[in-house]
């Protein structure tokens, strides 16, 4: 366990030696000074010493050592939010944080001390006052985990609901909360800017430039001045914000064309294991040239900052278009499945999977709103898993609701994989209601386990009979069900398009 625990621990034992009748904390002396003597907040050291500490204390108080981790949990917060200052964007609140604390663990533990083993933290933002959260640690202290979250509420002032749906200590795999905070308590904050997008619908040329709520300054994204130039690109206005950086618009002034540069957070970059992820991405779809990807024209680093030089794309996500319509003619569904698949098809025969097929990850492009798959950051060669760190105990990654099975059995993802993803979006796309649903993540990811989605036909009846077995085939529970190939899909929908225009 990283040394900075064992720091804090020290101070949490000197608060309640403080804040006790003289004497009543003897038991605790030898401890702390141990702790004082040993452990240092730049080592890392046996769990078995932290949990000791805890166990002194719990005995000590007379009280389950799980209710001794939730208020050393709370206690801790806030100590942590302040040491992570420089890495937390002001306008964050509890939500925004929980959101990014898996990030922040691997810039603030990892970077310094690669031998650490943090725990792992998976979210999804369901909307801007919840969030569901699966927790994984082989310390298997999710009391501790409640209490940070009890705590870093406080330090913003506010007060959350805590629902926890799932846990280790109750022999589930890994824990799974739904945080919510107290709606008269909400603060206004900032919708997040996806990292790829782009320029705003109706804009066509350089002169319309970017949307004017983007530029800095405009809604808090950013207050620091527009770089001149990123790698020789010349630098024309702020097109959004992420996680991982910022997306500028610029000119190529070699070839006279505007583009997209995504540059990474310099706080990212600081983490090795970001970083490379971050131009994984890059170099990955550099690979792959077809109309149905996003296309990289360069990756590179400026000033000690990774940067992705895109094509620069006018339109919306296939998530936005779904948030907006609902479920979708069956032409336009058709036409999108195809896009999407031919795409994959491309990225499969280079031997890459993308691993993270969503709607999110599709972008419409144009004004006949051509498909262009984008951020292939979580992209393996092979099947081969990136990044080792890159699931939840065997359990998760991507987004939960367009995730195989077969992720939650652990087993490497391959181009079937990517095929499940294209399914759960066809299916909704038609039926304007996913086919595995659930109140909570783990809720939900059983659903997935169980593999009885309602047939399409039933929820769609408006589906062509061929169109809802294709799309049922596609996300099948056995990956060896599913089609052979993202080319064989692109030419069955293809078919099935044809056969649609003419009736």
């Amino acid at each position: 366990m990283h040394g900075l625990i064992f720091f804090y621990l020290q101070k949490f034992l000197e608060t309640l030696s403080t804040g006790s009748p003289t004497g009543s904390r003897s038991s605790l002396e030898p401890l702390s000074s141990l702790a004082a003597a040993r452990h240092l907040p730049s080592g890392v050291y046996p769990d078995a010493d932290a949990l000791a500490f805890l166990q002194a204390i719990a005995d000590d108080a007379g009280e389950p050592v799980q209710s001794t981790a939730r208020r050393f949990g709370e206690f801790l917060a806030p100590h942590l939010v302040k040491v992570a200052g420089p890495l937390i964007d002001p306008n964050w609140r509890t939500l925004d944080l929980i959101e990014h604390t898996e990030e922040l663990i691997h810039g603030m533990v990892r970077a310094s001390q690669p031998g650490a083993d943090p725990p792992v933290l998976e979210t999804v933002r369901s909307n801007r006052e919840e969030i569901h959260l699966v927790y994984s640690s082989r310390r298997r202290l999710c009391p501790l985990a409640t209490g940070l979250l009890h705590g870093i509420a406080r330090h913003f002032g506010e007060t959350i609901d805590l629902a926890e749906t799932s846990c280790m200590l109750h022999g589930d795999p890994f824990c799974s909360f739904v945080v919510r905070v107290t709606p008269h308590e909400t603060h206004a904050r900032h919708s997040p800017i996806t990292d790829t997008v782009i320029m705003r619908p109706g804009s066509s040329s350089a002169t319309d430039g970017p949307d004017p709520g983007l530029l800095p300054g405009a809604d808090g994204l950013a207050d620091d001045p527009l770089p001149q130039r990123i790698g020789g690109y010349r630098i024309l206005g702020l097109l959004g914000a992420g996680a991982m950086g910022r997306v500028y618009l610029a000119h190529d002034d070699t070839l006279d064309r505007n583009v997209a540069i995504k540059v990474m957070n310099r706080r990212r970059a600081r983490d090795p294991r970001a970083r490379q992820r971050f131009l994984r991405e890059g170099r990955t779809a550099a690979a792959i040239d077809h109309p149905h990807v996003l296309m990289v024209h360069a990756v590179g680093e400026d000033d000690g900052l990774p940067y992705i030089v895109m094509q620069l794309l006018q339109g919306r996500t296939l998530g936005d278009k779904r948030n907006e319509a609902g479920s979708l003619p069956v032409g336009e569904v058709l036409r999108i499945g195809r896009e999407i698949a031919e795409g994959l098809a491309a990225a499969h025969a280079r031997g890459l999977v993308h691993r993270d097929v969503k709607p999110d990850n599709i972008f419409l492009d144009g004004p006949l709103e051509t498909v262009r798959i984008i951020d292939f950051g979580l992209a393996g060669s092979d099947g081969r898993e990136a990044d080792a760190r890159l699931t939840v105990e065997g359990a998760l990654i991507g987004t939960p609701a367009y995730m195989p099975p077969e992720r939650l059995d652990d087993r490497e993802p391959d181009a079937q994989s990517d095929l499940f993803g294209l399914g759960v979006m066809l299916y909704e796309l038609l039926a304007g209601r996913l086919p595995f649903e659930g109140q909570s993540m783990a809720a939900l990811l059983a659903a997935i386990a169980g593999g009885q989605p309602r047939p399409l036909a039933e929820v769609a009846p408006q589906t062509p009979p061929a169109v809802a077995e294709l799309v049922m085939r596609l996300f099948a529970h056995r990956s060896e069900d599913r089609p052979a190939s993202a080319m064989v899909v692109a030419r069955e929908l293809a078919r099935l398009e044809r056969a649609w225009a003419d009736t």
